[in-house]
């Protein structure tokens, strides 16, 4: 028997609340998961992090995460956190399997920044371009 996929967190969550896709075995053991958080109302979602217990590596369970995500979020507009190495290649292989872009870096809308980030966004819309930080 394969793995078990659980949906933890709220149907509407809010863009500050992290929801996850979890992977139990047969046994109840947690194997894998995937944190995310959504802005329904710019449609835009960021992928927070994915993991899969070493045991249950290289067989697909981690794709099957992002699959599951994509198909309780269709038409979003995707990013993930800065990724490691083998990330970064995970998520090239994902976005041309899924047709999704999955880019890393900043969230594609305000609402999925943290409230420091996005007091200091804020600040920086607002500052005379010649007078920001780091301004020539």
């Amino acid at each position: 028997m394969g793995p078990s996929v659980w949906w933890n967190g709220p149907v509407a969550p809010s863009a500050r609340t992290p929801t996850e896709i979890v992977l139990f075995d047969h046994d109840d053991h947690l194997i894998g998961r995937l944190r995310f958080r959504v802005c329904p109302t710019c449609r835009t979602g960021r992928i927070l992090e994915i993991w899969v217990y070493d045991a249950w590596q290289r067989q697909g369970l981690g794709r099957e995460l992002v699959h599951s995500l994509l198909a309780r979020r269709p038409g979003y507009r995707w990013s993930t956190t800065l990724q490691t190495r083998a990330g970064r290649v995970f998520f090239l292989a994902m976005a041309q399997e899924t047709t999704v872009a999955l880019p890393h870096g900043r969230p594609l809308c305000r609402h999925l920044m943290g409230s420091i980030r996005r007091t200091w966004r804020g600040l920086l819309d607002h500052w005379p371009p010649s007078r920001r930080p780091g301004a020539q």
